[in-house]
């Protein structure tokens, strides 16, 4: 079965643009989103839920996609090469709302009167969780860091975002090692987390300052980061899946 999301005859996201080139979409859409990002940085928010999330997301991308703010109805994988080709399997669409709405929870329980690191400790854990959600079609990357940016700020932590722009493909990859669940390392994603808020993860365990290398991720080289498309996990792509991992098994 075909993601319905793409247009029948290329593989490029259905837009308002009708655009049907994906490098032209690409750029179309950068474009566009450097101006909404811009501007829901400044926007007031109170809440910070679920409801709040989808509205981040209809606001930078309502010029460009008609699902704007709604989420995806498809099963998503996309394989990551920092997990050495494996899959990164995001949240099956019936429970996108549940997890968020765990989510929401957790978040509001967060005080503005709590222990900075603290807060950013449990923040890098709601971004990574939010994050294995995915729970738009794309652009999830963008959206969930605008909620916590702004959620941080909230809770009066106010954060570098330019530090996550410059380092886009940092934050990308260490967001896939923070959402592998019992395997999870959190330490990449928090190393530019506490740096972008003005406080060091480690600087306080060591009395020094950490070098600000975002480089590296378990050996992998972040400049050889190339963006790869989503792919829609139906049950001939699972099951061939599972044919590669066994046939991978048996050449051992």
């Amino acid at each position: 079965m075909r993601d319905l999301y793409l247009y029948d005859d290329v593989d490029v996201l259905r837009n308002r643009g009708n655009i049907r080139k994906a490098e032209t979409l690409r750029k179309a859409e950068g474009d566009v989103t450097k101006h909404t990002m811009a501007f829901v940085y400044t926007h007031g928010f109170t809440k910070f839920n679920t409801k709040t999330l989808r509205e981040i997301h209809r606001l930078i991308f309502d010029s460009l996609f008609d699902w704007a703010g709604e989420f995806r109805t498809i099963p998503l994988i996309k394989h990551e090469e920092i997990l050495g080709g494996d899959a990164m399997r995001y949240a099956y669409p019936k429970a996108i709302k549940k997890e968020l709405d765990e989510a929401s929870k957790e978040i509001a329980q967060l005080k503005k009167t709590q222990d900075k690191r603290d807060l950013l400790f449990k923040l890098v854990r709601i971004f990574a969780k939010i994050w294995q959600t995915h729970p738009f079609r794309e652009g999830n990357t963008r959206t969930i860091m605008a909620f916590i940016v702004l959620l941080a700020s909230h809770l009066h932590i106010e954060i570098d975002y330019s530090l996550f722009e410059k380092h886009a493909a940092y934050v990308r990859n260490a967001l896939v090692w923070a959402s592998q669940g019992m395997y999870s390392k959190f330490e990449y994603l928090e190393h530019i987390f506490f740096d972008a808020g003005g406080l060091d993860a480690h600087a306080a365990a060591m009395n020094q300052s950490a070098a600000k290398d975002y480089s590296v991720i378990e050996g992998y080289k972040v400049a050889d980061y190339k963006e790869q498309p989503h792919t829609y996990a139906d049950d001939e792509t699972e099951c061939e899946e599972t044919r590669e991992r066994k046939r991978a098994l048996l050449s051992l």
